[in-house]
């Protein structure tokens, strides 16, 4: 027999799951459920802004947890289950981007811990079905950012490389056994973690007045300064992450070397100026 819930929320909790649901690729349904299944007999929040403003979800427990669901309430002496749920979706809520990541995609943590330990070759499948066969070495994030990374060596491109957590869709761990190969450069990229494996990369831009300002005051994903020369920087920096990094300066930036990277950002301008007559 189907059962149906409905509970209210503060908004920003249920901003925070509708976001959640879109970046980690699961329904609200399967979400609540799985909140549920892994947190409910956990110490769940007290605190509750009555007067702030409030958002309603609904949705159905599905079979596993309709188990045992009665038993589970007395158990607990839960007397008005909205307020049960309301409190354990807080508690959710309340965790940090990056522990709300892992705990979704707690199955594949674990197998990835289980490869980098005892130092087994894992095999990703990629939720648009691409597979890859990898060394794990470290799973982790920058300090700003939001998001989970497997630092790993990639045996196909024979790369290291990152791979977003929410972008996988399973591990196997095979039973391949590998050798930790380059174990400095490893260990400097697991002491400061960088998405873009910046570490033993560096680029040299020209910035302005504004652009300086800009570098002190963006500090998402900024590159590690290693020498300054007036408004000349020596930056620890890969290409992609100055792509992704210095693209929001436009004309407050140049890039002086490598002119690979230059070039790069030339033919955006130039395409882009195309857009814009």
């Amino acid at each position: 027999m189907e059962k149906k819930l409905r509970v209210t929320l503060p908004k920003h909790i249920g901003e925070i799951i509708e976001s959640d649901t879109e970046e980690f690729k699961v329904t609200k349904n399967f979400l609540f459920n799985y909140i549920f299944e892994n947190l409910k007999n956990e110490k769940l929040i007290e605190d509750y802004d009555k007067d702030g403003e409030k958002t309603v979800v609904q949705f159905n427990l599905n079979k596993k947890n309709r188990e045992n669901y009665y038993d589970f309430l007395e158990e607990k002496n839960i007397q008005i289950e909205a307020n049960f749920f309301r409190r354990l979706f807080m508690k959710y809520g309340n965790f940090s981007k990056k522990k709300r990541e892992r705990f979704i995609f707690k199955g594949i943590v674990e197998r990835v811990e289980i490869g980098i330990e005892e130092k087994r070759n894992i095999k990703i499948t990629f939720m648009d079905g691409k597979e890859r066969k990898v060394e794990p070495y470290y799973i982790g994030s920058s300090e700003l950012e939001i998001a989970n990374y497997i630092f790993s060596y990639d045996l196909d491109s024979e790369k290291f490389k990152n791979y977003r957590l929410n972008n996988i869709k399973s591990v196997y761990v095979t039973r391949e056994k590998f050798k930790e190969r380059e174990k400095t450069f490893i260990e400097k990229v697991k002491n400061n973690f960088d998405p873009f494996l910046s570490e033993g990369k560096k680029i040299k831009v020209k910035l302005s007045e504004t652009g300086q300002k800009m570098f002190r005051d963006l500090k998402v994903n900024r590159p590690k300064v290693i020498k300054k020369d007036k408004d000349i920087y020596e930056l620890q920096c890969s290409e992609e992450k100055a792509k992704r990094y210095f693209t929001y300066f436009l004309d407050e930036v140049e890039i002086l070397e490598p002119l690979v990277l230059r070039e790069w950002f030339k033919e955006k301008y130039k395409k882009a100026v195309e857009v814009y007559n």
